[in-house]
């Protein structure tokens, strides 16, 4: 029964995904959430925000992957103003770029158009100054929970103030809930629970494997071909562990690594964003809204439910 959500969805995906196209090129962006560190903060030396960070770019650095990590400036003040932006340093290099993720990571959908436009300029405190150090301007913007505005009036006024200030709005078509699984494993590895922690990591990327391939799927049916995806990251100590098998899983399905900018360029991604809603969909789903393509969002598969019981578990005591 372990692995019975992997079996639900791929054949989920005979129904909906017809099989590749032979010799389409396939492409992917990746970007991570959170920096400089998402919490919780594990309090353990393998995984401070320096090693967290250091591992992710080392693998990204190996095989010169674009990049673009989104700051949430609050967790650089978290963790210290000077070892915050000395760990943002490192992602203004050529292959990499920063973006802002707003000061304190809010759900927009509770705020006034007033306190989200001044998110967004405080979030741009640390990571813009380094970004121009390099002779770089700051270009994306991403939403916390991809929440673009509930009312009409929110999206639009924030639509027009991103585009003031010189953003693009940061898009992302995949998403694994790693979030969930990372709630779980931290709570492993402060257990030092190791038969769970190595159980959850093979699980997550049998997950990512399928959801990979549910979006590459939904995207086809809704656009009629497959856009250059997004991957959602997050800057967590799971991923850390797990990213070069997370891009080795890319390169096995045929994806080669573009930079966010490249893959946005793509016509897909000029389809108006007009849908107004409280939730933060993938945009695969945005654009059936607004193409009005039926799709059946129950084909997607859940994590499985042994991690997210183990991530309602209390912390335990230190």
């Amino acid at each position: 029964m372990r692995f019975s959500f992997v079996f639900i969805a791929l054949f989920a995906l005979t129904l909906l995904e017809p099989p590749f196209a032979l010799g389409q090129r396939r492409t992917v962006a990746i970007t991570v959430d959170d920096l400089p560190y998402a919490d919780p903060i594990v309090d353990l030396p393998e995984y401070t925000p320096e090693a967290v960070n250091s591992r992710l770019l080392a693998a990204f650095t190996n095989q010169n992957i674009p990049v673009t990590g989104f700051v949430i400036e609050k967790v650089v003040e978290k963790i210290g103003h000077a070892a915050g932006a000395r760990i943002l340093k490192q992602w203004t290099t050529q292959t990499f770029d920063l973006g802002n993720h707003t000061y304190s990571h809010p759900d927009v959908d509770r705020l006034s158009i007033e306190q989200i436009e001044g998110e967004i300029v405080r979030g741009e405190t640390t990571f813009a100054p380094l970004m121009n150090a390099v002779g770089k301007q700051p270009e994306f913007f991403r939403f916390p929970f991809n929440h673009t505005g509930d009312t009409k009036a929110k999206h639009d006024a924030m639509a027009s103030f991103l585009s003031q200030r010189g953003y693009h709005l940061a898009t992302c078509t995949i998403d694994t809930s790693d979030y969930l699984f990372n709630n779980a494993y931290t709570k492993m590895l402060a257990k030092k629970d190791s038969v769970s922690a190595g159980r959850l990591r093979r699980d997550y990327l049998t997950y990512t494997s399928v959801e990979i391939d549910y979006y590459a799927g939904l995207n086809r049916q809704v656009l009629g071909y497959e856009s250059p995806q997004v991957m959602l990251l997050h800057d967590s100590p799971l991923n850390a562990d797990t990213i070069e098998d997370i891009l080795r899983i890319f390169e096995e399905k045929g994806y080669a690594f573009v930079s966010l900018k490249k893959a946005q360029s793509d016509p897909a991604y000029q389809i108006p964003d007009t849908d107004i809603t409280s939730y933060g969909p993938m945009w695969g789903y945005r654009w059936a809204q607004e193409r009005n393509v039926k799709v059946n969002g129950r084909l997607e598969t859940d994590p499985p439910n042994w991690v997210l019981a183990y991530g309602q578990q209390d912390s335990p005591q230190q």
